[in-house]
């Protein structure tokens, strides 16, 4: 692999915990940091021998020739930085979710465009091993096909931090669905072969959120009573696409039920489970089918363990570096990312309307 030099803006947790150690896993350079919170950009390349560090990104831009940038910021600075990057004539890396609007992934997609720059989003759950096998079972076509998937990432104590930019709607633009739930519907487009959606009823709650409950381990450093909480903590949405398919998401960093995640695959000739609560973590995923007996269920069986080496960004990364190197799209399209915020924006339009909500 080449020698990709690479700059991260935002070296908060997801910063220097997942992407920093992805490009090293991967064998990049990181050359520069930067981040707008005092001596934080130092500090952290200083604990990881890193050239060099800026308060300003721009001035990282300006002065490094950077072949690759992570964007790791608040949800409201996506769009802004990764424009300023692929202006700038580096491959971009965004975490999720790309932005808070379709305008917003648009012009993103627009400046990768112009520019002749690779640009992908984080949505690192694709790389699972569980989610590959149930990919593979859509694409192959052994479950028909698709008309309906149900998907869900729930939280029972899992706020990440009162009075952090998570929770602060100007700068992360929602809560539980903007966070966790965009990864749900990554997945869901994703098995579906990213039919295009047309609307969403939706929901949102900010029950125990608002009394200063529920907070989790990730940024509970920023507890400060009484914080700011204008976010959603629950929220749920049933999405249509053009073909009459459907889609129904729910995400929840704070509630008062059994947390974790679930996926159901429905098909015309079969369907997958996956369910770690009620299977248990060994047998998590279940094919469901019929043959000429009546109705069947087994097990599904996915790479082991120990083959699957790594955090989700080292995979996410390594395989994005690759496919850069080969002039091939990335795993996670710009176009396919867009279409997750296009209905998160619908979500909060519904939710905030108490109507279904036309999307484009």
């Amino acid at each position: 692999m080449r020698d990709w030099r690479v700059g991260i803006v935002g070296v908060g947790a997801i910063g220097t915990r997942g992407h920093l150690p992805g490009y090293r896993s991967a064998g990049a350079d990181v050359v520069a940091v930067a981040d707008v919170a005092k001596g934080r950009a130092a500090k952290v390349a200083s604990e990881f021998s890193i050239p060099a560090s800026y308060v300003d990104y721009r001035e990282m831009l300006e002065n490094e020739d950077l072949d690759v940038v992570s964007v790791c910021t608040p949800n409201a600075l996506h769009a802004e930085i990764t424009v300023a990057a692929l202006e700038a004539g580096a491959n971009v890396l965004c975490e999720k979710p790309m932005a808070l609007t379709m305008a917003e992934a648009t012009s993103m997609m627009h400046a990768a465009r112009d520019a002749g720059k690779g640009l992908s989003i984080a949505h690192t759950m694709r790389h699972r091993p569980e989610m590959e096998r149930i990919k593979d079972l859509a694409a192959s076509g052994e479950l028909g096909d698709i008309y309906h998937v149900k998907v869900s990432y729930l939280r029972r104590s899992g706020i990440p931090g009162y009075g952090s930019w998570f929770t602060n709607g100007d700068l992360a633009g929602g809560g539980a669905m903007m966070d966790i739930g965009c990864h749900m519907l990554d997945l869901g487009l994703w098995f579906m072969g990213h039919p295009r959606p047309t609307s969403v009823l939706a929901a949102t709650y900010g029950v125990l959120g608002t009394q200063a409950k529920g907070l989790g381990s990730w940024g509970a450093d920023h507890y400060d009573p009484p914080a700011r909480f204008d976010v959603d903590d629950f929220a749920t949405a049933f999405v249509r696409f053009e073909n009459g398919i459907t889609l129904t998401v729910e995400a929840s960093w704070a509630c008062h039920g059994s947390e974790g995640n679930r996926i159901q695959v429905f098909g015309t000739q079969g369907g997958v489970d996956l369910n770690p609560a009620a299977f248990g973590p060994d047998g998590a995923l279940r094919f469901y089918g019929e043959d000429e007996d009546g109705f069947t269920e087994r097990p599904l069986e996915v790479r082991e363990a120990e083959a699957v080496t790594g955090t989700g960004h080292d995979m996410l990364i390594a395989d994005w570096l690759e496919r850069l190197e080969a002039g091939e799209a990335p795993r996670v399209r710009p176009e396919e990312a867009a279409a997750v915020v296009q209905i998160i924006e619908g979500i909060y339009e519904s939710a905030q309307s108490g109507k279904e909500a036309e999307l484009g």
